[in-house]
């Protein structure tokens, strides 16, 4: 099973943040965090996703807008050392208010909605600018994650009330495994780069967990480029192809190819099992597929030569026709 040649483009992914859409507005979020078998989920219509990923610190940030109403959610989901107490939540509003005493809030309220313990109030104006901007600040302790949801809104009106309300109201906590109407809930690319860590440690074992929550999140909702996409499905392959599972290998790369059938290395790692299984016919018509498309290759990858892929050797050695054939294919390319 061939390793493949792209280790600065996984690199990038996992030195550089997601790239998120900067013009499609979508409704519904959700947000996790790792070893959590929970999710919050939230619907916002109009809203535009700008940020949702792990902090340094171990939070999960998220910030979506709608710039033509001027609104923001933000939403952070902060681990702690030990179960918190509900009555933690009004003490942390109380704070909310308390930072922002510099503006002198009006119009301050204390409400429960939809189970969130909550405080909204106005900040007329900074700097001598009039803003009328309505901030309201949730609250809410699940095991030992905060739940921290902040919306705001510039020159807001008795009518815009109801948005917030919406929106709060829409937020739930939900199993991990279910959420969604049983769509798997999570962030693809996140898991991405946690796999890719793992596998670029060569730690195969460790990286299916989660390239392959990624790829069931990314079958029912796709989040992540083409090139992405495709590193995602053919490492996944290759870690199921080097922990000796060849039948799980086989069903990524064969779902790879019925998705995106122009990628050589999905058909070369396919030949890369039959060959491991000593099937020669398997293995020339895949490798045929993967040198026919060799030049769709991702940008920073190499196109592998099997004549030198351990995953071969044993074929090469024991069949002289499919050596011959080898040969002849990718010595008469060079």
């Amino acid at each position: 099973m061939k390793v493949p040649h792209r280790f600065a483009m996984l690199a990038l992914i996992l030195a550089v943040p997601a790239a998120l859409p900067q013009d499609a507005a979508t409704s519904k979020f959700s947000l996790w965090l790792p070893g959590k078998l929970w999710t919050l989920e939230l619907a916002a219509p109009g809203f535009t996703l700008r940020n949702n990923e792990m902090q340094p610190d171990g939070r999960r940030y998220f910030l979506a807008e709608d710039n033509k109403n001027r609104a923001v959610v933000s939403v952070y989901l902060e681990p702690g050392k030990a179960p918190a107490a509900p009555e933690e939540c009004k003490r942390l509003l109380e704070d909310r208010a308390k930072r922002d005493s510099p503006f002198e809030p009006k119009h301050i309220e204390y409400r429960e909605i939809a189970g969130f313990e909550t405080i909204a109030y106005t900040i007329p104006e900074v700097d001598g600018v009039p803003v009328n901007q309505r901030n309201l600040f949730a609250c809410l302790m699940k095991d030992d994650v905060h739940v921290d949801i902040h919306l705001s809104k510039a020159l807001f009106k008795a009518s815009d009330q109801p948005l917030f309300d919406a929106i709060l109201q829409s937020a739930v906590v939900a199993p991990q495994e279910t959420a969604a109407g049983d769509v798997p809930a999570g962030d693809s690319m996140e898991l991405f780069r946690q796999g890719s860590r793992f596998f670029l440690a060569r730690q195969y074992r460790l990286a299916i967990g989660p390239y392959q929550k990624a790829l069931d999140i990314e079958k029912s909702t796709s989040t992540l480029d083409k090139n992405t996409w495709r590193a995602l499905v053919d490492d996944l392959g290759v870690s199921y192809g080097a922990t000796g599972d060849l039948d799980r290998s086989k069903e990524v790369f064969d779902y790879g190819v019925s998705q995106d059938p122009a990628y050589p290395m999905f058909y070369y790692n396919l030949a890369c099992g039959a060959a491991q299984k000593r099937d020669a016919n398997d293995a020339k018509a895949f490798l045929q597929m993967a040198f026919d498309n060799r030049n769709n290759i991702i940008p920073g990858e190499s196109f592998p030569d099997p004549r030198v892929d351990e995953s071969f050797q044993r074929l090469l050695l024991l069949d002289k026709d499919f050596r011959q054939w080898v040969d002849s294919l990718w010595g008469g390319s060079r």
